[in-house]
């Protein structure tokens, strides 16, 4: 098509055809439907075009029931018999480099809203995919107009110049006109029709700011890491990062490599158009769901299919569940016992104190003495049930991990040598910060080395190992002792169990760390290996950035 005319030929587009695979899996195979739709775009717009309007976001899902309407059967075949307008070659230059953007932001947007928790990951992925919108239609067009645009020397810097030029209309003029004409659903209208305006301005605009911020900043990095489209030009990605509370190193981590596309096998020529039974295939499905309405058998299969995820996450969470059930109830218990039992020790402990000054018997005197240290032990005992029941509210600082593990192996080294034990640590510790009282976590990392210390044996050996992740850091405690039997791994954390293998004590060491990392929003937890160490991981938050680190690395 000559000239200007590509661009209002493009906002005019009744739709963007499916490729064939596609419409025949939203005939048939309504369960591929999120598959089929990661790897044609055409038929994630179908889709959203039939989202009811009032749908919010956080509903939304391609494997949502709404889908199996036959109405999206019927649109679609009406369509498909009434124009062979809007269907995208796979492998036109334009489309293949949008396509290129599209995978890549689609990925990275879930894995940003799976991290941010700001936006639901489905909504955010399908959204990301629209993001190129304008460039499916003018490539449905006249895909080698598409392709001039790119190819024009003045695009990297002036990308709305080139294209007003070619198509008369800019992208983000055409994207808000077919979203318009489509009646996609508002927030997904605003994300596509508006990605480069500068996150302040959007905010006030758009229904769903958290997921404009998810999107834009997904695209932003999909252009940077594989082609310039003009999409994100005056995004200002430092504003977007503040907003969804990342950092740099936290971006690059979530965008380091592409999501593979989920791979379609086409059965069919792409093209519908020429498969001329399509359109009646679509029709019958469409008749027979308005007959029979929304198949059972896809029903059922989706309802087992739900059961079966939840009871595989309530296998997953249940030991976790009970033990935190059970040590919370034995918290409560130590507070109430420890403050009855010190009052009177406090007064047995007096007692005999003041019966010694007054003793002239040196054996009477020597067992008063002796209660008096017993007393003492005992008093001991109740300070750490106490700290283990009802521990000091944190109070959370930003320190090094390296400077955590040297006070550890200070504190170890006098026990390591007693008991002739190697203790190993990291011989170089990258940069990894945490958040949370120094002090607590110190203990409860401490407790845990001590552990290990005393079950090694002399001769044995402890490795101290560091691991940071996206949210926390996991430091990895194991030793060669001679390891826990299941029963003893299922009470590990009980106070005063019995029944623990020879050279783990019976004290409170593993309690009280269990607590004070649970106090500071991490864990310590036992995992099983097979022919190997005896392992105890602790885990903390992560430091997250403040004002100062977020200036510093995200600058």
């Amino acid at each position: 098509m000559p000239g200007k005319a590509v661009g209002w030929a493009a906002a005019s587009l009744p739709w963007l055809c499916p490729n064939t695979d596609s419409l025949v899996g939203l005939a048939e195979r309504p369960a591929d439907l999120a598959r089929l739709a990661a790897a044609d775009p055409a038929l994630t717009v179908l889709l959203l075009r039939t989202t009811p309007s009032q749908l919010r976001p956080e509903s939304f899902s391609l494997t949502g029931e709404q889908f199996l309407s036959p109405v999206i059967l019927e649109t679609a075949a009406a369509y498909l018999g009434a124009t062979k307008a809007g269907w995208m070659i796979p492998t036109a230059y334009a489309i293949d480099r949008a396509r290129g953007v599209a995978t890549s932001a689609s990925a990275f947007a879930r894995r940003i809203a799976t991290h941010t928790l700001k936006s639901p990951p489905d909504t955010a992925a399908a959204v990301a995919d629209l993001a190129p919108l304008g460039w499916y239609g003018v490539a449905a067009i006249d895909p080698l107009v598409a392709a001039q645009a790119l190819h024009d020397p003045a695009f990297p810097t002036n990308p709305a110049d080139v294209q007003t030029r070619l198509w008369d209309l800019d992208h983000d003029s055409l994207a808000r006109r077919l979203a318009t004409r489509w009646r996609l659903p508002g927030w997904a209208a605003m994300v596509a029709g508006n990605l480069n305006l500068p996150f302040r301005i959007a905010r006030g605009l758009v229904p769903e700011p958290d997921l404009f911020a998810v999107v834009q900043l997904a695209v932003c990095e999909a252009e940077d890491r594989t082609a310039f489209l003009g999409l994100t030009r005056c995004a200002d990605r430092r504003e977007l990062l503040v907003h969804l509370g990342l950092c740099v190193n936290d971006l690059d981590e979530l965008c380091r490599s592409d999501s593979v596309v989920p791979t379609v096998t086409h059965v069919y020529p792409q093209n519908p158009h020429t498969v001329p039974l399509v359109g009646n295939l679509l029709r019958a499905a469409a008749a027979s769901r308005r007959r029979n309405g929304v198949s059972l058998v896809v029903r059922l299969e989706a309802r087992i299919d739900e059961l079966h995820r939840q009871l595989a996450n309530l296998g997953e969470s249940t030991d976790d569940r009970l033990r935190e059930a059970k040590l919370t109830g034995l918290a409560e218990l130590a507070a109430g016992a420890g403050h009855e039992i010190n009052n009177p020790l406090a007064v047995i402990s007096g007692n005999a104190q003041r019966l010694i000054r007054t003793e002239p018997d040196p054996d009477r005197g020597e067992s008063l003495r002796s209660i008096v240290r017993q007393t003492q032990r005992i008093s001991e005992i109740l300070r750490d049930l106490m700290q283990f029941a009802r521990p000091t509210p944190p109070e959370p600082v930003r320190f090094a991990a390296a400077e955590m593990l040297s006070s550890v192996g200070a504190d170890i080294a006098p026990l390591a040598v007693e008991r002739e034990v190697r203790v190993e640590f990291p011989s170089t510790l990258s940069e990894i910060w945490l958040e949370g009282d120094q002090a607590q976590l110190l203990r409860a990392v401490l407790a845990v080395t001590r552990n290990g210390v005393e079950a090694a044996g002399r001769g044995g050996w402890v490795r101290l190992r560091c691991e940071a992740g996206p949210r926390s850091v996991r430091f990895v405690i194991e030793d060669s002792g001679p390891g826990l039997t299941p029963e003893a791994a299922e009470h590990a954390f009980d106070p005063f169990f019995c029944g623990r293998s020879a050279g783990r004590g019976r004290g409170l060491g593993l309690p009280t760390a269990w607590r004070l990392a649970r106090e500071n929003g991490g864990d310590v937890r036992h995992e099983a290996v097979v022919d190997g160490p005896t392992r105890f991981v602790v885990t903390a938050p992560r430091a997250t950035e403040g004002r100062e680190w977020i200036g510093r690395e995200c600058a």
